[in-house]
Parts: C-alpha cells; sequence; structure tokens
C-alpha cells in the first residue's frame, strides 16, 4: 500500500555518477544501479553521506531523474547519488543542486523495483491525474532508499492556477 505526504523541502546538493536516460528504455536504470554496485561506485558514493541525519531524505541513497526542463520528455540525465555538502564535482563524481520545492511523496514498503514500481504507478497513473491542486513542477524526481525496508518516490509539485 502507497502512502503520501506533501512536503516542502528546502535546496540541497546530491554528489554521485550519472548516466543519460534514452527515452522510454526503463531498463537503462537497472542496469546503471547494476554496473554501478559491480564497479563499487555505490560504497563509494556513499561515502560522500557525511549529513544523512540532517538532510531534507534521510536516504542511504537516491536515484535523481533530472526532469527539471520538461517532465514529458523521457531522456534525461538520471544520478545515483547521496545527499552531500560538497559543493563541486570530485574524480568522477558530479554534484547536482535539488532547488527547493513542494513535493508529492508516495512511500512504500520494501527495497526493490517493484516497491518503486508501485510508488511511481501510483503517482502518475492515480494521484497526479486525479487531484484538483497539484501539477507536475518542472524538477528533478526522487527515488529514496532508506536503511529499513521502505523506499520513497518524490514528485516536485506546484499547485494548479485556478
Amino acid at each position: 500500500m502507497v502512502s503520501i505526504r506533501i512536503e516542502r523541502k528546502e535546496a540541497f546538493n546530491v554528489i554521485g555518477a550519472k548516466t543519460w536516460i534514452p527515452g522510454t528504455d526503463n531498463n537503462a536504470f537497472g542496469e546503471f544501479w547494476k554496473r554501478c554496485h559491480q564497479e563499487g561506485d555505490i560504497e563509494k558514493i556513499k561515502k560522500f553521506n557525511t549529513m544523512k541525519k540532517s538532510s531534507q531524505t534521510k536516504s542511504a541513497i537516491l536515484g535523481l531523474s533530472c526532469t527539471e526542463k520538461d517532465p514529458s520528455v523521457r531522456s534525461f540525465y538520471f544520478y545515483i547519488a547521496v545527499e552531500t555538502d560538497e559543493i563541486s564535482n570530485q574524480g568522477e563524481y558530479e554534484v547536482y543542486r535539488v532547488k527547493p520545492y513542494e513535493w508529492a511523496i508516495f512511500t512504500c514498503d520494501g527495497h526493490d523495483i517493484n516497491a518503486l514500481m508501485e510508488c511511481e504507478m501510483h503517482a502518475w497513473a492515480e494521484w497526479l491525474p486525479n487531484n484538483s491542486l497539484y501539477e507536475h513542477d518542472n524538477g528533478p524526481e526522487l527515488e529514496v532508499c532508506f536503511d529499513e525496508n521502505k523506499i520513497e518516490y518524490g514528485l516536485p509539485i506546484r499547485r494548479k492556477e485556478q
């Protein structure tokens, strides 16, 4: 079951590895996660997570889809990252600044792709088209992974103009 909350988050930086997601190739996400695990990038990236308790997401690691130019265009850069106080790139890892947004946050039990997909499908197929107050804001989308058995999917939102 998916729970939903609306939450304002201040700006924050993430640092991580990035790749280009070409269109609707959903396998590209899994392949990138797998490669980053196999090549040790996940553990290297986690070392930049020095602010977990004071972070905006409280995550162990996150995925960030850079859809801020146009959420309907599904070709974009995707990061596997952590929140950081770094302000510049560190070797092969890049810093990305997430601006302040109001977020619709969809939470589900689980760590796997099925839990994430349940959150995403609920967001896009049910919640977003059926609410009268909010629409997608042009900002990045978040896949937030925790140490405990839960996952969150965050959509930047804004109030619809009446």
